[in-house]
């Protein structure tokens, strides 16, 4: 029985001795190798580069010495379109891995002119449902009793495309009211019966209200003179009663002129008024609406017309807190105000709200308060490089607002 004490006492003190070991040698290891992870540290989780050799200028300026223990490679992933760097201890121990974004530095010509935006949807977009009197004096909902619901879009009937209301109308009359609906919801297609009902004027009806088309103001971001891209507004256009994004089948980008502010508010956003008509200068088409906002096809007379300097897109990582300035036409002329930008977000994609801007012209407070709904899409420029385009306001403090990143609304761009 002694025995088995000592023995068993025995083991125990060679499991202290060994956790013992194991601890001084990562305390060894920590105070010998500390600075190998203090380096670390201060690399990135991102990094974003105009070609492999400014990676690499970016990477050895990441760390705060050099050393052949440390070092690090990179690999391109095709499924996803980025580069992945792993930084290694003594060349085998993957010790991070970082996200790589390079490509080519885009040269942009900023905007901050008012745009009247004009949006035709691909097919008709349900915003209500509800009953009438059929003929017959019943109260009915074929739209209701079809499970369709506020927010889908109805693409086709009976197999026949759709672009307006009237075309709406005009094809449930056919076939007695009995008709297939292509209808798209969240993305997903889908067909579903209905069976029209006449109502008292006669007409074949489903009880659902559509819109087919919306208008706008709003600025112009910037353009782009080798592929004449433009983008405007900095967020998504959606309908303003189903919350759902509009989905363009095609629009008109136009030159609109700006008659008057609503100054904003605590609590009140403000509002740029402006207006357009057939006879406003034309600049191009509208091709998608995106959530980092309007993308159209600009002319090359409208690009000649609009003139401006081009000017370096900045990387996200480049962009700082501090002092910038927007680009807007709030009194009908187009003119820098100052702004500082008080914060800047970590994104990985694209997103609205990457920059918080605050507004300290006094000019532009006088006029607008602020921000308000028309500057959106306003670019904002700091240190002569374009670094983002306004989107949002704050609605408790009109003097501040978000922006969108350049760089990643141009590669929004690219990815249409």
């Amino acid at each position: 029985m002694k025995s088995s004490v000592v023995f068993n006492r025995k083991i125990d003190i060679c499991v202290v001795k060994k956790t013992l070991a194991v601890v001084l040698s990562f305390i060894v290891f920590a105070v010998n190798f500390g600075s190998y992870f203090s380096a670390l540290r201060e690399v990135p989780e991102e990094i974003f580069a105009e070609n492999r050799e400014d990676l690499i200028r970016k990477l050895e300026g990441s760390f705060s010495f050099t050393d052949s223990a440390l070092s690090a490679d990179s690999s391109f992933d095709e499924t996803v379109g980025k580069t992945f760097v792993s930084c290694r201890l003594f060349g085998f121990l993957t010790v991070k891995k970082v996200t790589a974004y390079v490509s080519e530095r885009a040269v942009l010509i900023p905007g901050g002119q008012a745009v009247g935006i004009s949006i035709y949807t691909d097919g008709v977009l349900v915003v209500g449902i509800g009953s009438f009197l059929s003929l017959e004096g019943r109260s009915v909902s074929p739209a209701k009793d079809a499970g369709i619901e506020p927010g889908d879009i109805i693409l086709s009937v009976n197999g026949v495309p759709i672009a307006t209301s009237i075309d709406l109308s005009k094809d449930l009359s056919l076939n007695s009211g009995h008709a297939e609906l292509l209808i798209e919801r969240n993305g997903q297609r889908k067909t579903v019966s209905v069976v029209a009902a006449k109502a008292d004027n006669g007409e074949f009806r489903i009880g659902a209200w559509v819109r087919d088309s919306t208008v706008g103001i709003g600025t112009l971001s910037f353009y782009d003179t080798e592929s004449c891209i433009a983008a405007s507004l900095g967020h998504a256009v959606v309908d303003s009663d189903t919350g759902s994004l509009l989905k363009v089948k095609d629009g008109k980008l136009v030159l609109a002129e700006v008659i008057g502010v609503t100054p904003g508010r605590q609590g009140f956003p403000g509002e740029l008024h402006g207006t357009f008509d057939e006879s406003s200068p034309v600049l191009g088409s509208i091709e998608a609406n995106t959530e980092l906002g309007i993308f159209g096809i600009l002319s090359n007379d409208a690009m000649i017309d609009l003139g401006g300097t081009p000017i370096e897109i900045a990387f996200p990582d480049e962009v700082r807190t501090g002092d910038a300035v927007i680009l807007s036409s709030v009194d009908g002329t187009l003119k820098p105000y100052a702004c500082r930008i008080i914060k800047t977000g970590r994104q990985f994609e694209p997103a609205p709200k990457g920059i918080v801007i605050e507004i300290t012209d006094e000019r532009l407070l006088e006029i607008t308060g602020g921000i308000v709904q028309g500057m959106s899409g306003s670019p904002i420029i700091q240190n002569g490089r374009l670094v983002g385009a306004v989107t949002h306001v704050f609605i408790n403090d009109p003097m501040r607002g978000y922006g969108a990143y350049a760089y990643w609304i141009y590669k929004l761009i690219g990815g249409l």
